[in-house]
């Protein structure tokens, strides 16, 4: 052996570098845990969308404009005032149309309500709708206002209906079906 060979062999010689590797089971627990918790927000977003669901699918509902007055003296009723409340309606002078930014009609009824009872009012119901040519009913409506009337006073409460832009009634009809006493 010459001085090379013995430089060669008597050097020191270093410890290969390693980087510490996880074993084959290490971090998959963490893995799993973050698994659960997401699991687990899942099943508690369904569970609170199907009870949302089943809230509403049981609860009882009032469709918006078949309001109904409570305790109210209705037509036919032995109680019923009869020409001592007395609706002034005219279409064409107590109700405007104009398109709202849908390109939908809307129409605003505005009665006047007079109270001759000797007796004071506090509420009112009024069923209002729009036909087309034929008479046939495109929208229709119950209303209810429970402001107070006094004898011998009137009132002109606001009814609205909306109409789709391609069915524009061509008659408008108003009716009072209920009153309340105070």
């Amino acid at each position: 052996m010459d001085e090379r060979d013995k430089a060669i062999v008597t050097a020191p010689v270093e410890a290969p570098r390693s980087v510490p590797m996880g074993g084959f089971g290490e971090g998959r627990a963490e893995r799993d845990n973050s698994r659960l918790v997401i699991y687990g927000a899942v099943a508690v977003l369904a569970l609170l969308l199907v009870g949302g669901l089943a809230y509403l699918a049981t609860r009882p509902t009032q469709k918006p404009g078949e309001e109904k007055l409570a305790n109210a003296v209705r037509p036919g009723s032995p109680d019923w005032p009869g020409d001592k409340v007395v609706l002034d309606f005219e279409p064409d002078e107590n109700a405007t149309m104009g398109a709202n930014a849908l390109g939908n009609y809307v129409v605003t009824m505005k009665p006047t309500v007079r109270n001759f009872t000797g007796r004071t009012l506090n509420g009112l119901e009024f069923h209002a709708a729009g036909l087309d040519l034929k008479g046939n009913v495109i929208r229709e409506r119950t209303f209810v206002t429970e402001s107070e009337l006094e004898t011998n006073k009137t009132a002109s409460p606001a009814i609205g209906l909306n109409f789709p832009s391609d069915n524009r009634p061509a008659q408008l009809k108003l009716e009072l079906t209920g009153v309340r006493f105070k």
